[in-house]
C-alpha cells in the first residue's frame, strides 16, 4: 500500500477498501474461488488492483496466507504460497 500511498493518499484508500471488500468476500463465500495449488488453496484476484490474496479454508477458518503482485512468475507465487501452507 505505501506506494499507492505515494502517488495519492486517495490511491492509497481505494487499495485498502478493495483489500478489504476483498477479504469480506472470501469469509462470505470461502468456496467461491478456484483451487490454485495443491492443498486447497485458493486465490482471488483484488480488482482493480493487480494483486492475488491466497488462502486456504479448513473447516471453517480461512487462513490468509500471503497477499502477492499478480505479475510476478507463477513458479515463483506457488513457492511462495507453498512455503507458507497449513500443515
Amino acid at each position: 500500500m505505501g506506494r499507492y500511498n505515494e502517488r495519492s493518499t486517495e490511491l492509497g484508500e481505494r487499495f485498502k477498501r478493495a483489500f478489504y471488500e476483498s477479504i469480506d468476500a472470501i469469509l462470505n463465500f470461502p468456496e467461491k474461488d478456484a483451487v490454485k495449488l495443491a492443498a486447497a488453496i485458493r486465490a482471488r484476484l483484488m480488482r482493480p488492483f493487480p494483486y492475488l490474496i491466497f488462502y486456504a479454508v479448513e473447516h471453517d477458518v480461512v487462513f490468509v496466507l500471503t497477499v502477492q503482485y499478480a505479475g510476478r512468475r507463477p513458479a515463483l507465487l506457488r513457492a511462495i504460497v507453498r512455503s507458507r501452507q497449513i500443515s
